[in-house]
């Protein structure tokens, strides 16, 4: 299950995302029009009735997480194809750890970069 987590972190926080604005806006929707008699607000009011905090706070726990996982594996990716562009041995070298632990942080895929640009650089 972790190892799916891992594999899957950009995916999982896009649906995170994708369900929790529909939560927070029908919850939100639900509270401030309580008295709405027509199309969506009834609709809202009648799926969520008195659980609308709940479902604004539950729509909250999984938008926050899934944005920040998000924006983070996006700078740690940007990071990754930065310093593994170079041509350089030396460079490459001296970048290695950084490297290598932002390939092992992002997919299996980036460490099979990692090996591959050894491989050409000739890096043992």
């Amino acid at each position: 299950m972790s190892n799916f987590i891992h594999e899957n972190k950009p995916g999982l926080c896009v649906i995170g995302i994708i369900l929790s604005i529909p939560m927070m806006i029908l919850g939100a929707l639900s509270i401030l029009f309580k008295s709405g008699d027509t199309g969506i607000l009834l609709w809202a009011n009648d799926i969520i009735g008195n659980w609308a905090f709940w479902v604004i706070l539950l729509g909250a726990v999984m938008f926050t997480p899934s944005i920040y996982y998000l924006v983070v594996f996006i700078q740690q990716l940007k990071e990754f194809k930065e310093l593994i562009a170079t041509d350089s041995k030396a460079i490459f070298i001296k970048n290695q750890d950084r490297i290598e632990e932002l390939a092992w942080r992002l997919h299996p895929i980036y460490e099979k970069m990692v090996i591959d640009k050894k491989a050409k650089l000739k890096i043992k």
